[in-house]
Formats: structure tokens, sequence, C-alpha cells
């Protein structure tokens, strides 16, 4: 048991929590103000006390020169009246002195063997042995605390005597003894309660640090439903706190996008894979001997590998970019000569289809040619799926203010109402029988949006079910 605590307690001063580092940062702090704020009492007092003794002394000078002044003829220094008023009950005593120092007068209070020497007219501060009482035996202070100052009798301009007038301080420093051994006690108390409160205030205050260190053990790939429980104190911890759920939020989010994504690819790949191992095996089978069954075979496996390598490439243009590695190649080109390279290779490669290009800006662009390029086809591709030989299809550019506009349009089957803001999701199909051929893998659509991010532009589409799409790509110039 008693290994065990000194295990803890070597544990505890070696890697400290943060509420006893801060428990004992306060005590320190709290110990610091109140060392320097008793001090300054301490000596404010005793400033104060001080004070008032020297104007005490200040006072009783005052008082005997101005008696032995109004003795106009004889002065009489011995005379008991002439100290009669010196107030023994604030401890200050007196006595007066030839130049060879025979005593002239005295106060019955006065004890002190203290020697008449300068400086003169200036108060001093003496410790001297107390005669009076043996405080030895008792452990206490022997010595007596005194003020004393030494003054020049003078009577038309020569001296006849010297004033010594003394008082006692021992009850001001046995006030500030006391006031002090008080001040020491409280502060004692006071560190303890500043040790003990500090410590249960910064473990209440350090408990949603607690919450989030569970939380963030109990989170895993297969489980991320758990969320700190947030309060509305606004402080740095809840900030923290608001953190920390908005990243599993979005840690949530990105794998359950990643399994959506792994599962839609495996699924897009599946059909090819199993389309080529058919045909694989009817040419194992018959395609030895007959040459019809050979060239259909050999037909649809190029066909199926071609499908393949174009979705493996659209992956792969989407991985790079969810990694943020994709490169973009930025330099400046005319739009217009973009937008007629795609219109000329739209129209060789559908020669059955209407394609036009009612506007096309002379303007100087700076972004990927080839991005922009692969977006368009994009769209492009997109209409002529979704559209008749007879549709039209239009593709033009025009500049607005600072900004430029990519329209690709057409008289299609359109997009139903509610599937606009879903088009761009992976491999989201909206039916592939709207189609007359194969609606693809429903990859391009966010690749085009992906594009459009990495320029940092907008899309706008415009579309009506049996009406036909507007797609609008807005871009800055430079």
């Amino acid at each position: 048991m008693l290994s065990r605590l000194i295990n803890y307690l070597k544990k505890t001063i070696r890697n400290p929590k943060i509420s006893i580092k801060l428990t004992i940062v306060y005590a320190l702090m709290f110990s610091v103000a109140l060392l320097i704020l008793n001090t300054s009492i301490l000596f404010g007092v005793k400033y104060y006390l001080y004070k008032d003794a020297n104007k005490q002394i200040e006072d009783v000078k005052v008082r005997i020169l101005k008696k032995v002044k109004s003795q106009r003829d004889k002065v009489d220094l011995s005379d008991k009246e002439l100290i009669s008023d010196v107030p023994s009950e604030e401890n200050v005593s007196i006595r007066i002195l030839q130049e060879d120092g025979k005593m002239l007068n005295i106060s019955n209070e006065f004890d002190y063997d203290i020697k008449v020497e300068e400086p003169y007219d200036t108060i001093e501060y003496l410790e001297v042995e107390d005669t009076k009482d043996d405080y030895a035996e008792d452990g206490e202070d022997d010595e007596e605390h005194l003020a004393m100052k030494n003054v020049k009798i003078k009577k038309r301009g020569h001296v006849i005597a010297y004033l010594q007038i003394v008082k006692n301080m021992d009850n001001e420093e046995e006030f500030l003894r006391i006031l002090f051994w008080i001040m020491s006690i409280a502060d004692f108390i006071g560190i303890i309660i500043s040790l003990i409160l500090g410590y249960m205030v910064s473990k209440k205050m350090l408990k949603p640090i607690q919450y989030i260190n569970n939380t963030a053990e109990n989170i895993s790939i297969n489980n991320l439903k758990e969320r700190i429980n947030v309060n509305d104190s606004g402080d740095e911890l809840n900030k923290l706190a608001n953190t920390f759920n908005n990243m599993i939020d979005r840690l949530q989010e990105s794998f359950t996008k990643q399994a959506l994504f792994v599962s839609h690819a495996s699924h897009e790949l599946r059909t090819p894979i199993a389309v080529i191992q058919g045909y694989a095996n009817l040419l194992d089978r018959w395609g030895k001997d007959d040459r019809e069954a050979l060239e259909k075979s050999i037909y649809a496996i190029k066909l199926e590998a071609a499908n393949m390598g174009d979705l493996v490439e659209k992956l792969l243009f989407l991985a790079r970019g969810d990694r943020g590695v994709q490169i973009m190649e930025k330099k400046e080109f005319y739009l217009n000569e973009l937008v007629e390279e795609v219109v000329s290779d739209s129209r060789l490669i559908n020669p059955n289809r209407i394609i036009t290009c009612n506007k096309n800006a002379e303007i100087i662009i700076a972004a990927d040619y080839k991005m922009l390029k692969q977006m368009l086809r994009i769209f492009v591709d997109n209409s002529i799926k979704f559209s008749d030989e007879q549709d039209k299809i239009d593709i033009s550019s025009e500049a607005q203010d600072k900004f430029l506009k990519l329209t690709v349009s057409d008289n299609g089957i359109g997009i139903p109402e509610g599937e606009i803001e879903n088009i761009f999701d992976r491999f989201y199909i909206i039916d592939k029988s709207r189609s007359k051929e194969k609606a693809g893998t429903g990859l391009g659509l966010p690749i085009a949006k992906y594009i459009i991010d990495l320029h940092k532009g907008s899309i706008d589409i415009e579309s009506e079910e049996g009406k036909g799409t507007k797609i609008v790509v807005t871009l800055n110039y430079i």
C-alpha cells in the first residue's frame, strides 16, 4: 500500500496534471500577492508609528525650548515645572544635562545611560539592553527599542545645556511583531485554502478536457457517433469541444463518402469485369472455331476494357483532387479558341447532331486549358446522351463585367425537379432508362464541378423536364 502511494506521488511529481499545475501557479501568484500586500501593510504601519513617535519627540522639544525661552532673566533648568507636562503615558522621558555631563533635570521615567553627543537635533533609533526586567530567562527579547533626539539649549546664542528626549518604542515593536504573526498565520491559512479551492475549481473547469479525452478514446473508424456534451459557457474549453465535435462530424462525413465511393467504384468495376470474364469464357469454349463469336468477344472485351480504363482514370482524377495533389497548369489563352475547338471536335464525333455557337467572346483567360476543355466535353456529352438527333446543342461564351460565362444548353429531356441538387454527387445517376445509350458512371459531373471549384468559379443549372437544360459556368478573367 505504501509503495503504491509512493509510486503514485512520484508519477504525480514527474507528470503532474494540468489541474495540479494550475493550482500551484495560482497558489504561487496568490502567495506573492499576499507577501507584497502584507509587506506593504507592515511597512506602512511601521512608518505611521515611527512618524507619530517623531512627532511626539518634536512636540516635547518645542514645549521645553519654549519654556526656556520664556525665562528671560535667570534660566532655571532644574525646575521640575519645566518638564511637568511631558506625556509619560506616551512613553516619552527627558533629561537636561550641563556641558560637563552634570544632571540638571530628569523625568521619573528616564532610566537610560545614553551619551549626549552628535548628531544634534536628529532623531536616532537605538537598541539598548533592558535593565528593568530580565526577559532572557523567558527566551524573549532583552533589548529596548528607543527613538532619541539630542538638542542643544541655547540662550543669547550660547549653549547653556543639552536636552535629551527618549521615546520607548517597545509597545510599537510589540504591536508590529503581533501584526506580523497574525498576517503570517492568515497568509498560511489563505494559501492552504487557495490550494484546496484552486484544485477544486481548476478540476471543475478542466472537466470538459476529461470528457474530450474519454470521447476520443471511444472513437474509432467504426464508431464515430460519440460527441461531447457542449454547454453555452462560451469559454475556450467550450470552443475546443465544439471544434472537436465539428472535426468528428467532418471525419464521419469523410469516412461515409469514402465508404460510399469504394462501394460504388466496386459496383461499377464489377460489371465490365463480369462482361470480360463472360466473353473470355465464350472464347475459351467456342471462339477457337467460331469466327463470329471470336470477333464479337474481342469487340466486347475491348469496349469494356476501354470503359473500365475510362472509369479508373476518372477515379484517379477525383482521388488526386481529394488528396489535394491535382496539378493545375494555369496559363493565359483566348477563350474563343477553346470553345471553337470543343465545337469542332463535337461536330466531328457527332455528325448527326446540331451543335452551334451563338456567342464566342474573344477574351484572354488564365486557367488550365485541358481541364476547361474536359469540363465542356462532359457537359456536351451529357447533352448528347439525353437529347435526340433533331435537338439543338449550343456552346457559347460571353463577357460580363469582370466575369466570363460559359454556357452549354440543349433541347433534350431535361432534369426532373428535385434532382438538380444531387447530380454532382459521385456515382449518382438519375435514371439509366432515360437515355438510349449507356447512362454513364455518374462521375462526369462531379469531375466538372471539381474543375470549376479548382478555378474558383460557380455553376448554375436551369432545367425543365421535357424542355431541355441550360448550364452556365461563371469564371474570373485572370
